[in-house]
């Protein structure tokens, strides 16, 4: 995310369960292998005459994620909470709480151990930080209203999910005394009712370097997740997902209603 794009936060606190206990005696290591049927579509855009597709594009967007691990079969599950306050000079406060997992550095990545894992720390749909501590203040963010979302990744950064979903928790937060938010360049609206796309599969247009911002709101609580740009913003009910991104690379970007595995939009480059 670039130089317009500055983040910030609202104040709502969501725990989530999740599976992995530090206390998950008798387990296997290979019992914690994901069963999930999540895939993760490749979508491949022109940049400079040739291909490329968005695995390729790690550095764009943040981490890529392997398939998630599935901890729904066991019995004692790990929890996230957080809590997020404005510091009032454009940052928030992050305290997080997490309980049967043991934290461990997410730098370097190692690979795979039950029980083990880290925080990710994401604002507004992009990833900021990838911790072991249960406090972290986010800085450097335009005021205005903000998503954060933190949740439970592996040792080798893969989503630690039940039913599905991430365990994650998230919040809320109106900042003040940072930047001013910089205006989008082009604004569109999806609208999602009873796993409807209101009007069918959307396509937006937009040339190289505008600021895009996407509304989208449903009736059922899922993620919206753009490919290559690799932007992930949760929606609920009565709470929008705003995708906001400045496009550098021209191509046609697929975003999906992550849970439900079906295409929201297209977003076209030029």
């Amino acid at each position: 995310m670039k130089s317009r794009m500055n983040t910030a936060l609202v104040l709502a606190v969501t725990a989530v369960l999740t599976a992995c206990g530090s206390d998950a005696t008798g387990v296997e290591e290979g019992s914690f292998q994901s069963t999930s049927t999540t895939t993760e579509v490749v979508v491949a855009v022109e940049m400079d005459g040739h291909e490329m597709a968005d695995e390729e594009m790690a550095d764009h967007g943040g981490h890529q994620h392997g398939q998630p691990i599935d901890l729904t079969g066991l019995s004692v599950r790990p929890e996230v909470s957080l809590l997020a306050e404005p510091d009032g000079s454009g940052g928030i406060m992050l305290d997080i709480g997490v309980r049967d997992l043991e934290l461990v550095p997410a730098d370097p990545p190692t690979s795979h151990h039950p029980g083990q894992g880290h925080v990710h720390v994401l604002v507004d749909g992009s990833s900021v930080a990838m911790i072991a501590d249960t406090n972290y203040h986010v800085t450097s963010l335009t005021d205005g209203s903000h998503t954060v979302m933190v949740t439970l990744s592996s040792n080798d950064h893969r989503d630690y999910n039940v039913d599905g979903s991430a365990i994650s928790a998230m919040a809320m937060v109106e900042v003040t005394g940072g930047a001013p938010a910089a205006q989008p360049d082009v604004r569109f609206e999806v609208g999602v009712e009873d796993g409807t796309i209101l009007g069918g599969v959307h396509r937006f247009e937009a040339s190289v370097g505008n600021l895009v911002e996407v509304t989208v709101r449903s009736d059922i609580a899922d993620d919206v997740h753009l490919h290559v740009y690799d932007l992930k913003v949760p929606v609920r009910e009565g709470t929008p997902a705003v995708l906001l991104v400045e496009v550098d690379i021209p191509g046609v970007f697929e975003a999906e209603l992550h849970g439900a595995g079906f295409k929201l939009f297209e977003l076209a480059v030029s």
